[in-house]
């Protein structure tokens, strides 16, 4: 008999807990919901087995990997110097001098001048430029894997 009322008190403070609850919008079956992923994003690109930190996310153009000048450079433990004159814009790494010319269909190379691929593309985020070929300025090695969906970079850090 005792253990039966204390049953019920339990189960009626329980009970009175859970409507009390429920009142205040807590605890309400309509305040929990799963939310399932179809997919985790990954950046498109990695360096050096690494996921690449982007400050501005990387897009493909014409079956080309676009991605700013500065996460390029950050990435790859280069330099960049910009201006004056305004559109000013050196890279170094590894003994290696680019200067870039927005808009122009070259770029300087150690003071030679090189045919681009694609000439960069401005946007409000930045200067974004084509992965390989501003890797390859650098002897930088880059590999597609199209089954990622994903460029892996390759260099050395001296």
């Amino acid at each position: 008999m005792q253990m039966r009322r204390c049953l019920a008190l339990i189960v009626g403070t329980v009970l009175g807990a859970s409507l009390l609850l429920t009142t205040m919008g807590w605890g309400s079956a309509e305040d929990f919901k799963v939310i399932e992923r179809k997919k985790i994003e990954r950046e498109m690109v990695w360096f050096n087995g690494r996921e690449g930190d982007f400050e501005h996310k990387p897009f493909l153009k014409e079956g080309r990997v676009y991605v700013t000048l500065v996460d390029l450079m950050r990435h790859i433990k280069g330099t960049i110097l910009k201006g004056p004159p305004r559109d000013l814009i050196e890279l170094e790494r590894s003994k290696v001098l680019v200067r870039v010319l927005p808009g122009k269909s070259y770029v300087l190379v150690n003071g030679v001048e090189t045919d681009v691929e694609r000439v960069p593309i401005k946007r409000k985020e930045g200067l974004y430029v084509p992965l390989r070929f501003y890797c390859n300025l650098f002897g930088i090695a880059v590999e597609w894997n199209r089954i990622e969906h994903r460029a892996y970079v390759t260099f050395r850090t001296d």
